[in-house]
């Protein structure tokens, strides 16, 4: 049992529940939740082998940047099976939420994605800045962070 409930603790760190409102209005809600910080939201899941080895590229920008105004969100839906998300979401750190089906549909459709991984840059202001389909690599994606640092 207390290994159940330490597993809960810890994942407990990192995911976050969605807010409840129309799903027009999601996106703004989640990144109205880190005003005052640049918000790096990056559209993943459990089986895109470029998501996983981009968030391995970014270990080392994402400790670089601990200690700046910046939360790293990480969005994914239910073809991200549950058990091995839970498992991922420890790894991968960060500010997770775990949508519906409905939900990420309308997001990848309002922002016009054409795949995963698919990233959303907010200045601290919360206005939306940049999209950036596929990792650029940690030398750009650091640049364009700095940028929007207030």
């Amino acid at each position: 049992n207390e290994k159940i409930l330490e597993a809960v603790r810890e994942i407990s760190k990192y995911k976050k529940e969605t807010p409840a409102v129309p799903k027009e209005e999601l996106m703004n809600a989640i990144i109205a939740r880190y005003k005052g910080k640049v918000v790096f939201v990056d559209f993943w899941a459990t089986w895109c082998g470029p998501c996983l080895d981009a968030m391995r590229q970014s270990k080392p920008l994402k400790s670089k940047m601990q200690d700046k105004p910046i939360v790293f969100v990480y969005i994914t839906n239910p073809t991200s099976k549950f058990g091995l998300w839970k498992k991922k979401v420890i790894e991968i750190g960060g500010e997770q939420y775990y949508l519906t089906r409905e939900e990420w549909d309308y997001l990848l459709d309002s922002f016009d994605f054409s795949g995963i991984p698919t990233y959303l840059l907010y200045d601290a202001n919360g206005v939306f800045k940049n999209k950036i389909t596929g990792y650029p690599g940690n030398d750009e994606m650091r640049k364009m962070i700095e940028e929007l640092l207030p």
